[in-house]
Protein backbone atom coordinates (compact mmCIF):
# COMPACT_ATOMS: atom_id res chain seq x y z
CA UNK A 1 0.00 0.00 0.00
CA UNK A 2 1.33 2.84 -0.69
CA UNK A 3 2.65 5.54 1.78
CA UNK A 4 0.14 7.17 4.44
CA UNK A 5 1.29 10.95 3.20
CA UNK A 6 0.63 10.97 -0.16
CA UNK A 7 -2.04 12.99 -1.94
CA UNK A 8 -2.14 12.19 -5.61
CA UNK A 9 -5.83 11.71 -5.31
CA UNK A 10 -8.02 11.62 -8.52
CA UNK A 11 -11.05 13.86 -8.47
CA UNK A 12 -13.11 11.61 -9.55
CA UNK A 13 -13.17 8.31 -11.37
CA UNK A 14 -12.46 9.90 -15.32
CA UNK A 15 -9.14 10.69 -13.27
CA UNK A 16 -8.86 6.71 -12.47
CA UNK A 17 -6.81 6.55 -15.67
CA UNK A 18 -4.25 3.57 -16.57
CA UNK A 19 -1.28 6.15 -16.01
CA UNK A 20 -2.26 6.81 -12.53
CA UNK A 21 -2.88 3.68 -11.79
CA UNK A 22 0.32 2.54 -13.05
CA UNK A 23 2.33 5.05 -10.57
CA UNK A 24 0.46 4.01 -7.52
CA UNK A 25 0.57 0.20 -8.05
CA UNK A 26 3.50 0.10 -9.32
CA UNK A 27 3.10 -2.33 -12.00
CA UNK A 28 1.88 -1.47 -16.14
CA UNK A 29 -1.48 -1.08 -16.12
CA UNK A 30 -2.29 -0.33 -20.00
CA UNK A 31 -5.89 -0.06 -19.78
CA UNK A 32 -8.60 0.01 -17.39
CA UNK A 33 -12.75 -0.28 -17.85
CA UNK A 34 -14.72 1.15 -14.77
CA UNK A 35 -18.38 0.15 -13.87
CA UNK A 36 -20.38 1.78 -10.91
CA UNK A 37 -21.84 -0.72 -8.76
CA UNK A 38 -23.76 -1.03 -5.06
CA UNK A 39 -25.87 2.27 -6.19
CA UNK A 40 -28.95 0.78 -4.25
CA UNK A 41 -26.85 0.44 -1.20
CA UNK A 42 -25.82 4.03 -0.05
CA UNK A 43 -24.89 7.56 -1.21
CA UNK A 44 -22.03 8.60 1.10
CA UNK A 45 -19.67 7.40 -1.47
CA UNK A 46 -19.37 5.72 -4.95
CA UNK A 47 -18.16 2.39 -5.50
CA UNK A 48 -16.73 1.13 -9.10
CA UNK A 49 -15.53 -2.17 -10.19
CA UNK A 50 -12.34 -1.71 -12.26
CA UNK A 51 -11.31 -4.00 -14.61
CA UNK A 52 -7.87 -4.10 -15.30
CA UNK A 53 -4.77 -5.15 -18.47
CA UNK A 54 -1.47 -4.90 -18.19
CA UNK A 55 1.28 -6.51 -16.68
CA UNK A 56 0.72 -8.32 -13.18
CA UNK A 57 -2.05 -6.62 -12.33
CA UNK A 58 -5.14 -7.92 -10.78
CA UNK A 59 -8.21 -8.63 -13.27
CA UNK A 60 -10.18 -6.59 -10.97
CA UNK A 61 -10.17 -4.06 -8.71
CA UNK A 62 -13.00 -2.01 -6.45
CA UNK A 63 -12.75 2.04 -6.17
CA UNK A 64 -14.21 3.75 -3.81
CA UNK A 65 -13.96 7.84 -3.90
CA UNK A 66 -16.18 10.65 -2.51
CA UNK A 67 -20.30 11.31 -2.99
CA UNK A 68 -20.93 13.65 -5.55
CA UNK A 69 -24.23 14.44 -4.05
CA UNK A 70 -24.85 17.21 -0.37
CA UNK A 71 -23.49 13.61 1.20
CA UNK A 72 -20.32 14.94 0.82
CA UNK A 73 -20.97 17.99 3.55
CA UNK A 74 -22.08 15.55 6.10
CA UNK A 75 -19.49 12.90 5.95
CA UNK A 76 -16.65 16.07 5.55
CA UNK A 77 -18.37 17.27 9.05
CA UNK A 78 -18.16 13.28 10.55
CA UNK A 79 -14.81 13.17 9.40
CA UNK A 80 -15.96 9.99 7.74
CA UNK A 81 -13.68 9.37 4.92
CA UNK A 82 -10.87 10.27 7.00
CA UNK A 83 -11.67 7.74 9.50
CA UNK A 84 -12.48 4.83 6.65
CA UNK A 85 -9.04 5.97 5.03
CA UNK A 86 -7.01 6.03 8.33
CA UNK A 87 -8.69 2.27 9.14
CA UNK A 88 -8.05 0.90 5.77
CA UNK A 89 -4.02 2.68 5.84
CA UNK A 90 -3.27 2.36 9.52
CA UNK A 91 -4.79 -0.30 10.73
CA UNK A 92 -6.27 -3.36 7.71
CA UNK A 93 -3.67 -6.03 7.84
CA UNK A 94 -2.32 -5.07 11.42
CA UNK A 95 -5.37 -6.29 13.44
CA UNK A 96 -7.54 -9.15 13.94
CA UNK A 97 -10.47 -8.27 12.07
CA UNK A 98 -9.88 -9.02 8.16
CA UNK A 99 -11.28 -6.77 5.42
CA UNK A 100 -10.44 -6.35 1.34
CA UNK A 101 -6.74 -6.56 0.70
CA UNK A 102 -5.82 -2.54 0.49
CA UNK A 103 -3.83 -1.58 -2.48
CA UNK A 104 -4.15 1.92 -2.33
CA UNK A 105 -5.67 4.79 0.96
CA UNK A 106 -5.27 8.10 -0.33
CA UNK A 107 -6.98 11.62 0.83
CA UNK A 108 -6.46 15.15 -0.19
CA UNK A 109 -5.81 17.86 2.69
CA UNK A 110 -9.10 19.06 2.64
CA UNK A 111 -10.71 15.41 4.41
CA UNK A 112 -12.92 14.98 1.51
CA UNK A 113 -11.58 13.67 -1.72
CA UNK A 114 -10.01 10.64 -1.42
CA UNK A 115 -9.70 7.12 -2.78
CA UNK A 116 -9.33 3.51 -1.95
CA UNK A 117 -8.47 0.82 -3.97
CA UNK A 118 -9.61 -2.42 -2.72
CA UNK A 119 -9.13 -6.09 -3.29
CA UNK A 120 -12.41 -7.44 -5.51
CA UNK A 121 -14.59 -9.12 -3.80
CA UNK A 122 -17.63 -10.64 -6.12
CA UNK A 123 -16.77 -13.88 -5.68
CA UNK A 124 -17.36 -13.66 -2.09
CA UNK A 125 -21.25 -13.83 -0.79
CA UNK A 126 -22.09 -10.42 0.35
CA UNK A 127 -25.06 -10.90 3.26
CA UNK A 128 -28.12 -9.07 3.39
CA UNK A 129 -29.21 -6.95 5.96
CA UNK A 130 -32.90 -6.88 4.83
CA UNK A 131 -33.05 -10.29 5.18
CA UNK A 132 -30.31 -10.17 8.51
CA UNK A 133 -27.92 -12.70 9.49
CA UNK A 134 -28.15 -16.63 10.01
CA UNK A 135 -26.72 -17.61 13.88
CA UNK A 136 -23.48 -19.23 12.52
CA UNK A 137 -23.06 -15.78 10.69
CA UNK A 138 -23.68 -13.78 13.66
CA UNK A 139 -20.93 -15.91 15.48
CA UNK A 140 -18.35 -15.86 13.38
CA UNK A 141 -18.77 -11.87 13.22
CA UNK A 142 -18.62 -11.64 16.90
CA UNK A 143 -15.33 -13.11 16.98
CA UNK A 144 -14.41 -11.02 14.52
CA UNK A 145 -15.43 -7.58 16.55
CA UNK A 146 -14.04 -9.23 19.35
CA UNK A 147 -10.75 -9.20 17.84
CA UNK A 148 -10.60 -5.99 16.52
CA UNK A 149 -11.68 -4.83 20.04
CA UNK A 150 -9.21 -6.62 21.95
CA UNK A 151 -6.75 -5.66 19.43
CA UNK A 152 -7.19 -1.97 20.23
CA UNK A 153 -7.34 -2.40 23.74
CA UNK A 154 -3.71 -3.79 24.39
CA UNK A 155 -1.00 -0.65 24.65
CA UNK A 156 0.72 -1.08 22.01
CA UNK A 157 -2.43 -0.38 19.87
CA UNK A 158 -3.19 2.93 21.40
CA UNK A 159 -1.21 5.56 18.97
CA UNK A 160 -3.51 4.40 16.14
CA UNK A 161 -6.53 4.76 18.05
CA UNK A 162 -6.48 8.94 18.44
CA UNK A 163 -7.04 9.12 14.64
CA UNK A 164 -11.12 7.99 15.66
CA UNK A 165 -13.19 9.95 17.30
CA UNK A 166 -15.43 9.00 20.26
CA UNK A 167 -18.54 7.94 20.17
CA UNK A 168 -20.09 10.88 22.01
CA UNK A 169 -19.02 14.10 20.25
CA UNK A 170 -20.53 17.34 19.22
CA UNK A 171 -21.54 15.85 15.84
CA UNK A 172 -23.60 13.02 17.19
CA UNK A 173 -25.14 15.25 20.04
CA UNK A 174 -25.70 18.80 17.98
CA UNK A 175 -27.17 16.90 14.71
CA UNK A 176 -27.99 13.08 14.62
CA UNK A 177 -29.59 13.06 18.32
CA UNK A 178 -31.75 16.18 17.78
CA UNK A 179 -33.06 14.74 14.12
CA UNK A 180 -33.90 11.77 16.38
CA UNK A 181 -37.24 12.90 17.05
CA UNK A 182 -38.43 13.86 13.38
CA UNK A 183 -37.11 10.18 12.29
CA UNK A 184 -39.06 8.99 14.90
CA UNK A 185 -42.53 10.75 13.79
CA UNK A 186 -41.65 8.99 10.30
CA UNK A 187 -41.57 5.66 11.92
CA UNK A 188 -44.97 6.15 13.39
CA UNK A 189 -46.21 7.26 10.23
CA UNK A 190 -44.94 4.61 8.50
CA UNK A 191 -44.40 1.65 10.38
CA UNK A 192 -47.44 -0.92 11.26
CA UNK A 193 -45.60 -2.15 14.71
CA UNK A 194 -47.58 -1.89 17.87
CA UNK A 195 -45.21 -0.06 20.25
CA UNK A 196 -45.86 -0.69 24.23
CA UNK A 197 -46.56 2.03 26.00
CA UNK A 198 -43.79 2.48 28.18
CA UNK A 199 -41.64 2.24 24.85
CA UNK A 200 -43.14 4.56 22.86
CA UNK A 201 -43.36 7.30 25.40
CA UNK A 202 -39.44 6.64 26.11
CA UNK A 203 -39.00 7.82 22.29
CA UNK A 204 -40.79 10.70 22.32
CA UNK A 205 -38.35 11.73 24.76
CA UNK A 206 -35.32 9.92 22.92
CA UNK A 207 -33.10 12.95 22.85
CA UNK A 208 -33.14 14.13 26.26
CA UNK A 209 -32.05 10.85 27.04
CA UNK A 210 -29.56 10.00 24.70
CA UNK A 211 -26.58 11.71 26.31
CA UNK A 212 -26.26 9.82 29.55
CA UNK A 213 -26.11 6.64 26.77
CA UNK A 214 -23.60 7.92 24.90
CA UNK A 215 -21.53 8.83 28.15
CA UNK A 216 -21.93 5.41 29.32
CA UNK A 217 -21.14 3.95 26.11
CA UNK A 218 -17.77 5.74 26.30
CA UNK A 219 -16.62 4.36 29.60
CA UNK A 220 -14.53 1.48 27.52
CA UNK A 221 -11.79 3.33 24.81
CA UNK A 222 -12.43 0.56 21.69
CA UNK A 223 -12.01 0.88 18.29
CA UNK A 224 -15.23 0.04 17.19
CA UNK A 225 -16.07 -0.32 14.06
CA UNK A 226 -19.75 1.90 13.80
CA UNK A 227 -21.84 0.56 11.62
CA UNK A 228 -21.74 -3.14 11.50
CA UNK A 229 -24.50 -4.17 8.97
CA UNK A 230 -25.13 -7.44 7.01
CA UNK A 231 -24.45 -5.26 3.85
CA UNK A 232 -21.11 -4.52 5.21
CA UNK A 233 -20.17 -8.08 5.49
CA UNK A 234 -18.54 -10.41 3.25
CA UNK A 235 -18.24 -14.21 3.49
CA UNK A 236 -16.42 -17.08 1.84
CA UNK A 237 -17.46 -20.45 4.11
CA UNK A 238 -16.42 -19.96 7.37
CA UNK A 239 -14.19 -17.08 6.16
CA UNK A 240 -15.36 -13.32 6.76
CA UNK A 241 -14.31 -9.64 5.83
CA UNK A 242 -15.69 -6.76 6.76
CA UNK A 243 -15.77 -3.17 4.97
CA UNK A 244 -16.85 0.50 5.40
CA UNK A 245 -15.08 2.19 8.16
CA UNK A 246 -16.71 5.38 7.59
CA UNK A 247 -18.32 5.13 11.13
CA UNK A 248 -15.29 3.81 12.90
CA UNK A 249 -15.09 4.96 16.35
CA UNK A 250 -13.68 5.05 20.36
CA UNK A 251 -15.73 3.39 22.79
CA UNK A 252 -17.32 0.31 23.99
CA UNK A 253 -16.84 -2.82 21.61
CA UNK A 254 -20.39 -3.70 23.14
CA UNK A 255 -21.86 -0.95 21.11
CA UNK A 256 -20.93 -2.98 18.30
CA UNK A 257 -22.32 -6.28 19.59
CA UNK A 258 -25.48 -4.85 20.08
CA UNK A 259 -26.13 -3.14 16.80
CA UNK A 260 -25.44 -6.53 15.28
CA UNK A 261 -27.59 -8.77 16.98
CA UNK A 262 -30.68 -6.65 17.95
CA UNK A 263 -30.45 -5.08 14.14
CA UNK A 264 -29.09 -7.10 12.23
CA UNK A 265 -30.46 -10.65 13.20
CA UNK A 266 -34.00 -11.39 12.24
CA UNK A 267 -36.45 -11.55 15.49
CA UNK A 268 -37.15 -14.80 15.14
CA UNK A 269 -33.49 -15.53 15.12
CA UNK A 270 -32.36 -13.18 18.09
CA UNK A 271 -35.71 -13.96 20.23
CA UNK A 272 -34.03 -15.90 24.01
CA UNK A 273 -30.39 -15.72 22.62
CA UNK A 274 -28.66 -12.27 23.75
CA UNK A 275 -27.06 -12.76 27.00
CA UNK A 276 -25.88 -16.34 25.44
CA UNK A 277 -24.34 -14.53 22.84
CA UNK A 278 -23.26 -11.83 24.74
CA UNK A 279 -21.43 -14.18 26.74
CA UNK A 280 -20.06 -15.93 23.61
CA UNK A 281 -18.03 -12.34 22.71
CA UNK A 282 -17.13 -11.49 26.25
CA UNK A 283 -15.37 -15.49 26.04
CA UNK A 284 -13.42 -14.29 22.62
CA UNK A 285 -12.43 -11.04 24.77
CA UNK A 286 -11.03 -12.88 27.53
CA UNK A 287 -9.23 -15.29 25.63
CA UNK A 288 -7.00 -12.21 24.25
CA UNK A 289 -6.72 -11.07 27.70
CA UNK A 290 -9.30 -8.41 27.92
CA UNK A 291 -11.79 -8.88 31.23
CA UNK A 292 -14.64 -7.01 30.51
CA UNK A 293 -17.35 -8.23 33.39
CA UNK A 294 -20.78 -9.31 32.34
CA UNK A 295 -22.94 -7.60 34.65
CA UNK A 296 -21.59 -4.05 32.64
CA UNK A 297 -21.20 -5.87 29.69
CA UNK A 298 -25.19 -6.71 29.72
CA UNK A 299 -25.93 -2.88 31.14
CA UNK A 300 -24.20 -1.84 27.92
CA UNK A 301 -25.92 -3.98 25.77
CA UNK A 302 -28.67 -2.79 26.88
CA UNK A 303 -28.06 0.88 26.47
CA UNK A 304 -26.70 0.40 23.14
CA UNK A 305 -29.89 -1.77 21.83
CA UNK A 306 -31.78 1.84 22.89
CA UNK A 307 -28.84 4.14 21.95
CA UNK A 308 -28.52 2.37 18.36
CA UNK A 309 -32.12 2.75 17.19
CA UNK A 310 -30.91 6.32 16.18
CA UNK A 311 -29.28 4.83 13.35
CA UNK A 312 -32.43 3.55 10.74
CA UNK A 313 -34.54 5.94 12.64
CA UNK A 314 -32.26 9.09 11.23
CA UNK A 315 -32.29 7.31 8.26
CA UNK A 316 -35.90 7.42 7.73
CA UNK A 317 -35.42 11.09 6.75
CA UNK A 318 -33.71 9.81 3.69
CA UNK A 319 -37.19 8.71 2.93
CA UNK A 320 -38.22 10.92 -0.10
CA UNK A 321 -34.40 10.24 -2.13
CA UNK A 322 -33.77 6.61 -1.44
CA UNK A 323 -34.96 3.15 -2.93
CA UNK A 324 -37.83 1.63 -1.74
CA UNK A 325 -35.03 -1.26 -0.41
CA UNK A 326 -33.58 1.16 1.43
CA UNK A 327 -37.14 2.41 2.95
CA UNK A 328 -37.90 -0.92 3.99
CA UNK A 329 -34.95 -1.60 5.53
CA UNK A 330 -34.98 1.36 7.90
CA UNK A 331 -38.40 -0.09 8.61
CA UNK A 332 -37.78 -3.24 9.54
CA UNK A 333 -33.91 -2.41 11.48
CA UNK A 334 -36.41 -0.17 13.70
CA UNK A 335 -39.10 -2.81 14.26
CA UNK A 336 -35.65 -4.99 15.65
CA UNK A 337 -34.65 -2.71 17.87
CA UNK A 338 -37.88 -2.28 19.13
CA UNK A 339 -38.68 -5.90 19.55
CA UNK A 340 -35.16 -6.23 21.01
CA UNK A 341 -35.37 -3.65 23.36
CA UNK A 342 -38.81 -4.91 24.73
CA UNK A 343 -37.99 -8.38 25.35
CA UNK A 344 -34.75 -7.88 27.56
CA UNK A 345 -35.94 -5.06 29.11
CA UNK A 346 -33.42 -2.25 28.04
CA UNK A 347 -35.25 0.49 29.00
CA UNK A 348 -34.58 -0.09 32.86
CA UNK A 349 -30.89 1.04 32.37
CA UNK A 350 -32.46 4.64 31.69
CA UNK A 351 -34.14 4.55 35.03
Amino acid sequence: MKSAGATDVPLGIDAVTPQWLTDVLGSDVTGVRAEQIAMDSGFSSLLYRLTLTGDSVPPTLIAKLPALSEARGAMDLMGGYRREVAFYRDIAGRAPMKTPDVHVARIADNGVDFVLLLEDLASWDNADHLAGLSMDRARTCLESLAGLHAWSSHRANRHVLQQFPSMDNPMIREAMVPAFGYGWQSYLEKSDTALPSELAEFFEHFSDRAPSALSALTQHDMLVHGDIRADNLFFDGDALKVVDFQFAARGSGVADVAYLLTQGLPIEERTGQDEALLREYLGHLADSGVDYGFDAAWRDYRTAAVYLTLMPVVALLTWDIVPERSRRLCLTLTDRAVAAIDEIDALEVFK
